[in-house]
């Protein structure tokens, strides 16, 4: 498993390596990291390979859940130093929950893909929202648009930016959940970031 992570790693790399990028907001996360201040970070599920990719050596942490796909994804994000914590990312709310806000409250800076493990796709989950409200913590959301791609036949669409493609990684300032916020005001608070967190197309 380890060799195959690292071949993955490296064909990544490689096409990476074409890819013309442009960051936008960054030094919202660098910000913070230097401060080392943690907080909750958002991608879709179905931008994982750029998502993963481009916040690899900063030593995030991330659930992992213990399936025979979460062990190859375990070495590969070993493999970009990320601290990979196994177990609940696929069970119930509630535990899960509890191991992100140990990490979080440990200092370390969460990643999660809200509409994991098994969508539906866009369909942002509570977990990650209510992680940074409980711990006080900030949630940035980053989202990528792609000129030219190709997509699994997955539920999520898994999005593998094409070799030369223009890659626009934005993120989103930090936001600061009210702590009292709950029910009703919450759901509408999650939909709100659903919607800002929609994927866009751009020209070549």
């Amino acid at each position: 498993m380890k060799c195959l992570g690292w071949t993955f790693t490296s064909l990544v790399g490689l096409v990476a390596s074409t890819w013309r990028v442009r960051f936008i907001g960054r030094d919202y996360i660098n910000s913070l990291t230097e401060q080392q201040k943690p907080f909750v970070l958002l991608f879709w599920h179905g931008d994982m390979l750029m998502g993963w990719y481009f916040h690899k050596y900063r030593k995030y942490s991330s659930l992992v859940s213990r399936s025979k796909d979460g062990d190859l994804l375990s070495e590969i994000l070993k493999q970009w130093q990320y601290n990979v914590i196994r177990g609940s990312s696929s069970k119930g709310g509630k535990e899960a929950r509890q191991e992100m806000e140990n990490l979080v409250r440990a200092g370390h800076t969460l990643v999660v893909t809200p509409d994991g493990p098994r969508g539906p796709r866009y369909e942002m989950k509570m977990g990650a929202l209510r992680t940074a409200q409980k711990t006080g913590v900030p949630v940035v959301a980053v989202t990528f648009e792609v000129s030219s791609t190709t997509h699994l036949q997955s539920w999520d669409k898994f999005t593998v930016p094409l070799p030369f493609s223009k890659v626009i990684v934005k993120y989103q300032a930090p936001e600061m959940i009210d702590p009292d916020l709950s029910g009703d005001a919450l759901d509408a608070y999650r939909e709100d970031f659903q919607e800002r967190m929609k994927p866009g197309i751009i020209g070549a």
